[in-house]
């Protein structure tokens, strides 16, 4: 579970930190920074163990630097802090760079104790804390225990613990993390590709561009009765009662959703069940014990509608232990989460 996000001058929040609990929901007008928070957790996730910053990735996609730096000042770093409940023990891990300098510093933590800081040096890069000595290489590796590569012998245990905690960070976040943003409603097509390269095997897209895909492997496959089930108990909490999604001609398929007795195209269903259908089937999808991020929840949601579709999105990522973290803008939406017992954190 991931505990507390913070931001240090990460596109247009300047320094600031949300606690989250198992269900939070993110509260605040337009530009409050909602999605910032959540695209700060998504850009630290999906660069786990690579070897570099992953501007472009599975969770979202970074086209000019200057959209992260605040101000869009490139000589100025950005940093993004990480709290992770991970192997019965807190581990903090952040992550500070600066485009126009290749400037990086990065710093993990566990159970409240520092247990290791690097930042560049010139060419290579230099262990900072426990004890000073030389990198290899800049430390430029998210999640990845070969930034402590150094280049004479050191012998810390506090090092060691390090990079046991790098370890645990990059292994055990693998496919614990999903992200829905509020773009979804422009991924949906009247017909879809049978085949898509890369297709994540239990994640929607973060724009729920593989809603139907998937759905038609839970639909038709023995493996998912489990997943099928479930989806058809919820069906109603995205304004329908029926879905299919079938071969319409030589490599694509369509999808079909039945509401008022009535079947039609789901790129006619109307917002709110394109905004709903992909948040559903994610949370029927994703491992258990992940986080699921959906930004925009109340997205052409009525907030007469607040309460059901929370308690339904809660009843799901209990029942199969998952973090939700929800943003929303309607003032129904924090009621209905405060209600719930689903904890707000205004912006």
């Amino acid at each position: 579970m991931i505990g507390r996000i913070c931001l240090d001058h990460f596109r247009g929040v300047e320094n600031r930190c949300v606690k989250l609990c198992r269900a939070t929901l993110l509260f605040g007008p337009p530009n409050s920074g909602k999605t910032t928070f959540m695209e700060g957790a998504a850009l630290l996730m999906q660069s786990r163990g690579e070897q570099w910053l992953a501007l472009e990735g599975p969770l979202l996609i970074i086209h000019e630097p200057e959209d992260i730096h605040f101000g869009g000042d490139l000589e100025k770093p950005f940093g993004i802090e990480l709290a992770v409940e991970l192997e019965g023990s807190a581990v903090v891990y952040g992550y500070r760079y600066a485009t126009a300098t290749n400037y990086v510093e990065q710093w993990v933590a566990r159970n409240g104790e520092l247990l290791a800081k690097m930042a560049k040096r010139g060419d290579r890069g230099a262990l900072l804390h426990p004890v000073e000595a030389e990198l290899c290489v800049a430390p430029y590796a998210v999640m990845n225990e070969d930034v402590l590569i150094t280049c004479g012998v050191v012998e810390d245990e506090q090092v060691r613990a390090a990079e046991r905690a790098l370890l645990d960070l990059r292994v055990g976040l693998k496919d614990k993390f999903y992200f829905i943003s509020g773009r979804r409603l422009a991924a949906w097509k009247y017909t879809y590709e049978t085949h898509v390269d890369l297709m994540p095997a239990t994640s929607v897209g973060s724009e729920g561009q593989f809603t139907a895909h998937h759905l038609s492997r839970v639909l038709t496959q023995a493996a998912y009765e489990r997943v099928r089930e479930m989806l058809y108990a919820f069906l109603p909490l995205a304004g329908i009662e029926d879905v299919r999604v079938g071969l319409v001609k030589s490599g694509r398929i369509a999808m079909y959703v039945r509401s008022g007795g009535l079947w039609t195209n789901a790129y006619n269903a109307g917002s709110y069940t394109k905004a709903v259908l992909p948040v559903l089937l994610q949370l029927l999808l994703a491992n258990p014990g992940a986080a699921v991020f959906i930004d925009d929840v109340d997205l052409a949601v009525p907030g007469t509608q607040a309460e059901k579709l929370l308690s339904g999105l809660l009843e799901i990522a209990s029942a199969r232990g998952l973090q939700l973290v929800l943003s929303a803008r309607e003032p129904a939406f924090a009621a209905a989460a405060e209600k719930l017992g689903i904890h707000v954190a205004s912006l």
